[in-house]
């Protein structure tokens, strides 16, 4: 068994996710859960632009709905 532990539990964030055709399919603020992660549901087969903005800092890329894309991502950094 194993789990994971993000780093900011229970904090809020103003999320915005748009597809590359300019919908934009996420423009809220959303918690983290108590594990510090929180979760988007998506359009399938979409490369997506995501900002994530909260505790004065800013993460940002772009992330996949592919059948090959990862259903995780854990990369994005507040800066």
């Amino acid at each position: 068994m194993s789990s994971c532990q993000g780093e900011l539990p229970e904090k809020a964030f103003e999320v915005k996710a748009v597809d590359f055709d300019g919908n934009v399919l996420v423009d809220d603020t959303i918690s983290t859960l108590k594990n510090g992660f929180f979760e988007l549901w998506l359009p399938r087969n979409r490369a997506i632009s995501l900002r994530i903005k909260g505790l004065n800092r800013t993460a940002g890329g772009t992330i996949g709905t592919f059948d090959q894309s990862k259903t995780c991502v854990t990369t994005f950094r507040l800066r």
